[in-house]
């Protein structure tokens, strides 16, 4: 019987945190800006990201959602969400913009990208497998980051959407997050949605 849990992200999720976070990000741009990299070849560089604990996409600020089977094989990581304090944003993102800039020339204006700020919770990148979809894992993963915020002392928790994405807009307001504002990430044009906790 098949099981999911939600736990810590350890170092040597990294490889799969990163398949996943190159879902939540819009990734073309990145690969228009230098030929011949491949998708693989753009996750390679998000994991760099995911074993830094520095960085904004740091294991250590991430809880995965695992899949058990009952044959008692090793789990399958089906799920993640990073987050972290907003008031750190600055300090987590300049090496993440440091290495894009040293891979892409513009290193895709993320320089420019201000996603949160002091007194939030910040949710940055959230992922479900494809395949596991509508099984109540992206959930289970807020409500452990809600839970981890709260503990911390937050009493609120954002996140950006794209406009372009209702069904994700639709499932944070279900969740109880309200736009508070609109921020630009990449050049798309961001919904800035909060949940007061």
């Amino acid at each position: 019987m098949e099981k999911i849990t939600v736990r810590d992200a350890r170092k040597e999720d990294a490889a799969d945190i990163a398949r996943l976070i190159v879902l939540a990000w819009p990734v073309e741009e990145f690969l228009a800006m230098q030929e011949g990299l491949t998708v693989e070849g753009f996750t390679d560089i998000i994991r760099t990201f995911v074993e830094d604990e520095t960085t904004l996409y740091g294991y250590n600020f991430t809880k995965v959602a695992e899949l058990e089977s009952g044959d008692g094989s090793v789990g399958k990581i089906v799920g993640i969400m990073n987050g972290y304090d907003g008031a750190m944003y600055g300090t987590l993102k300049k090496p993440v913009s440091e290495a894009l800039k040293r891979k892409f020339e513009s290193g895709g204006d993320f320089d420019k990208v201000v996603e949160t700020g002091p007194g939030e919770f910040y949710l940055d990148s959230a992922a479900v497998d494809p395949s596991m979809r509508s099984r109540g894992i992206g959930s289970m993963l807020f409500e452990a980051m809600i839970r981890k915020a709260s503990e911390a002392g937050f009493h609120a928790v954002g996140l950006i959407v794209d406009e372009d994405k209702p069904k994700a807009e639709a499932l944070y307001q279900r969740l109880g997050f309200t736009t508070v504002g609109y921020r630009d990430f990449l050049g798309h044009r961001m919904k800035h949605m909060q949940k007061n906790i």
